[in-house]
């Protein structure tokens, strides 16, 4: 069972209240009541040891035990803009990403696209997102953007490393060097892939294409891969 919540809300003269969803949890789901000892985190960073002095399905109040935490955040800033696969592939999607320290992840619409995400759907991820920091001691949030047309992307994206996941781009033993401090875009496309004319268009943008692997991957596993070998190829400035 889980010993963390979340709660948007910063402590109060040390107090912070659970709202009725994460208080229910306390409560049925982990059976915990007052004098037990949880985490708070509160989605942007920090996290506090607390003591439960009231418990009820709708509604939780706890007495933080410290002062904030120390937490563990990525030294790369990734952000992921993908299309969106179907059915419960994109919550697979999402929970990964989380636990691995995506910045952003941004559903993205392109000429061959077959889904896009309702509000009310984009709504359930967040909430997936809370559940995933969780489970993997994560303190800050991964954000879920709207959906973004290609070219609100090609607009946007500027000042990041921008990188496209291509069958045709570069190897990984010719990728551009990922330096610590500056942030990291991989753009990731449909079953399709992206129309040549998108592909033109990132190429005039400046965005540099990459091979992610000798098969071509799902773009969910691409996202995945992509964003997993990013992180291990950080590379941080001597001092």
């Amino acid at each position: 069972m889980s010993s963390r919540f979340f709660s948007e809300s910063p402590p109060e003269n040390g107090r912070i209240v659970l709202g009725r969803e994460e208080a229910r949890h306390l409560h049925k789901v982990c059976r915990l009541g007052t004098g037990d000892t949880v985490q708070v985190f509160n989605g942007r960073g920090s996290a506090w040891n607390a003591e439960i002095l009231e418990a009820s399905a709708n509604r939780a109040l706890l007495q933080t035990l410290s002062e904030p935490l120390v937490t563990r955040e990525p030294t790369l800033s990734v952000s992921i803009a993908s299309a969106v696969p179907k059915g419960d592939r994109l919550d697979w999607l999402i929970e990964k990403a989380t636990e691995l320290g995506v910045e952003r992840f941004i559903p993205l619409s392109t000429a061959y696209s077959v889904v896009d995400p309702s509000d009310s759907k984009l709504a359930r991820l967040r909430r997936a997102v809370v559940e995933s920091c969780k489970q993997c001691r994560r303190d800050t949030l991964m954000t879920i953007e709207p959906v973004m047309s290609w070219q609100e992307l090609m607009s946007a994206a500027d000042g990041p490393l921008k990188l496209l996941a291509d069958p045709d781009g570069r190897p990984p033993c010719d990728w551009p060097p990922i330096v610590s401090g500056r942030p990291v875009i991989l753009a990731v496309g449909p079953e399709g892939g992206f129309s040549p004319e998108e592909r033109s268009t990132a190429l005039e943008r400046e965005w540099q294409p990459i091979n992610l692997g000798v098969y071509i991957l799902r773009m969910e596993t691409a996202a995945i891969a992509g964003c997993a070998s990013l992180f291990a190829r950080e590379e941080h400035p001597r001092t």
